[in-house]
């Protein structure tokens, strides 16, 4: 009796769990949208012109230790990425983007420009974190599927830092 009403229950299961049992879970990721060339190069330079932007603020403003060392270690390694970026972008005979910081991260350095103390240290650490959860993000699918064979190799040797630099800040908060 206990074997009918097993094979019963499994039976009627089966249709409506088969989709959910059948879903692989890295497929979400693999199918996850690439970045087009263009918006990865922009997006790349607006991000490294934030990061370099606002940590200099946090130089300025900041009285916390750990605060000022991150952001000496964000104008220290972006500086240095700008470098490799425009080389990057140069060899791969690509558009030079902008060297101004865009409209979306022009905001977000007002908005620090405008707190004091604990206010800007908080406000400076979120905006970091969020900054680098989506660069780790754009960086990681450019390197592996990114359609400019040039931009795809900056990508991957620069995610090491950022993904260092993403587990340096969200100790931060």
């Amino acid at each position: 009796m206990f074997r009918v009403a097993a094979l019963v229950a499994v039976a009627i299961a089966a249709p409506i769990l088969s989709p959910v049992l059948a879903t692989d879970p890295s497929a979400k990721q693999a199918s996850a949208p690439v970045t087009p060339t263009a918006t990865f190069v922009a997006q790349a330079a607006f991000g490294n012109m934030f990061e370099v932007e606002s940590s200099k603020l946090a130089l300025e403003r900041s009285n916390t230790p750990t605060v000022k060392t991150f952001a000496q270690h964000m104008v220290d390694d972006h500086s240095a990425a700008a470098v490799r970026f425009k080389e990057a972008v140069l060899e791969a005979k690509l558009a030079m983007p902008p060297d101004k910081l865009d409209a979306k991260h022009r905001a977000i350095v007002d908005e620090l420009a405008g707190k004091q103390g604990s206010d800007f240290d908080k406000a400076y650490v979120d905006a970091q974190y969020k900054a680098h959860v989506a660069t780790v993000e754009m960086f990681k699918g450019y390197a592996q599927a990114g359609e400019d064979t040039r931009m795809r190799e900056f990508a991957a040797q620069t995610l090491p830092t950022l993904e260092a630099h993403l587990a340096e800040v969200s100790k931060m908060r």
